[in-house]
């Protein structure tokens, strides 16, 4: 593994864990509103009686950390592509019924301009979502 794939990584995992500062720091930055929700432009704090949204938007968040990590994974094997199903991520994670927010996040993760979508209905979303990651 050359010193320019290490570097690779390396600011990937610095621009992941920057991205989770900033969403800590917008929630607690916040004024909350009668409804829960925060204001003045940061994250959305959701009510309790509101646990689905709340569960999606931590599962979008697992997956990105799980795609980041089978990237890692295939690069420090010498891999020079990654393809992931979304189903398989779904299946991984132990959800059900939430191809919408695995498929944002395998979008979020295309960060290199080689990286491509092999298949995809209209939508955009479902468990048939196949995207193939460049490593190099």
């Amino acid at each position: 593994m050359g010193i320019e794939s290490i570097v690779l990584e390396l600011m990937e995992r610095i621009q992941v864990l920057e991205k989770k500062v900033a969403q800590l720091e917008s929630e607690k930055a916040g004024d909350k509103s009668a409804n829960g929700k925060i204001q003045n432009g940061g994250s959305v704090e959701l009510d309790s009686d509101d646990k689905t949204e709340k569960e999606a938007i931590s599962l979008t968040q697992r997956a990105r950390d799980y795609i980041n990590e089978e990237k890692f994974a295939a690069r420090v094997h010498g891999e020079k592509t990654l393809t992931l199903l979304c189903n398989d991520i779904q299946k991984t994670l132990g959800a059900m019924n939430r191809a919408r927010c695995i498929c944002e996040a395998m979008y979020d993760c295309m960060t290199n301009p080689k990286d491509r979508v092999l298949n995809a209905p209209p939508s955009g979303f479902s468990t048939t979502v196949l995207i193939e990651y460049c490593l190099e």
